[in-house]
């Protein structure tokens, strides 16, 4: 009984959306895919998939199959390359979870270089700007900036990254550029919502302690990209991550704000991914290429 193929199969039903899809990428017709999945719920008991002439969506069972399944079928993959050797080759599919801002400005532009590299490899690239469970999500590899929270994650540093004040030069005409700290309770500020401490500036005293300013405005989103819409805008003032505007800066589309009052906080970037007992070719191949890409002089730097 090929248990591994119907599980295979599963998965890739899940991942493409439906039978056709998923038997360009398995090599078989989706008659032979619908019944590796029927033989699978008959084996289980349990229905797995809801069906339509337009979807296929995961039932509660099927979400829990899936959660556990990805873990085995990596597991296999792993342990093949592992006897293999470390010049297994990588293939499969790669499932990378990122925030919006890092992902589209620092991750997408190099991924034409590692699918080229690595023509095996499917890459599948989820974004959110919330961090996510990578297991209970079915990812095998999330980048992270700032602080890790999840130890049970192995990690590896990118770099660090740091965040500036700025505005669109519309926005510093209309109501002029603040010289102080003080002058942001007179200016409308870009507020985030969800990352602690964003919208508490801070900022160098005197003695060289830190002070944390908390702002306020008329706009506020927990997607990076609206708010950086917003700024480009000329709405208001933000405190925004280097790797999202340095190209806006060097364009003159945006233009740093109390650069000599804002405290140098520089805050970490990782690549992590799920403790596993074998690392899949995949995945190694894929951490490997990140840190090659930015261990020299990280592109985000201003």
């Amino acid at each position: 009984m090929d248990r591994y193929g119907e599980m295979q199969a599963f998965v890739e039903v899940v991942d493409q959306g439906g039978f056709t899809e998923a038997s360009r990428t398995l090599g078989l017709s989706p008659s032979a895919v619908s019944k590796l999945i029927s033989r699978l719920e008959d084996r289980l008991g349990a229905r797995l998939l809801q069906r339509t002439t337009r979807r296929v969506s995961l039932t509660a069972e099927g979400r829990v199959y899936a959660d556990q399944v990805r873990g085995i079928l990596a597991e296999i993959d792993a342990v093949e390359a592992s006897v293999g050797g470390a010049e297994a080759e990588p293939r499969g599919s790669l499932r990378v979870n990122v925030a919006h801002g890092f992902g589209m400005t620092q991750v997408v532009p190099l991924l034409p270089g590692f699918l080229a590299r690595y023509p095996k490899v499917d890459v599948q690239i989820t974004f959110a700007d919330h961090v996510v469970d990578l297991v209970a999500e079915g990812e095998d590899i999330g980048i992270r900036t700032g602080a890790l929270r999840d130890e049970t994650l192995i990690a590896r540093k990118l770099g660090e990254h740091r965040r500036i004040i700025c505005a669109a030069p519309g926005y510093l005409e209309k109501y002029g550029t603040p010289q102080t700290p003080e002058d942001l309770a007179q200016h409308n500020c870009l507020l985030f919502d969800g990352p602690e401490g964003l919208n508490e500036w801070p900022f160098r005293k005197a003695d060289g302690s830190i002070a944390r300013i908390p702002i306020r405005g008329n706009f506020r989103s927990s997607n990076g990209d609206a708010i950086f819409r917003m700024l480009l805008a000329g709405v208001g003032l933000c405190y925004a991550a280097d790797f999202g505007i340095r190209q806006a800066v060097e364009d003159g589309r945006l233009v740093p704000v109390l650069t000599g009052h804002t405290a140098d906080i520089l805050r970490p970037i990782h690549v992590v991914y799920p403790a596993r007992k074998h690392l899949a070719a995949k995945v190694r191949a894929f951490t490997d290429y990140l840190v090659e890409c930015y261990s020299a002089s990280p592109p985000w730097q201003m």
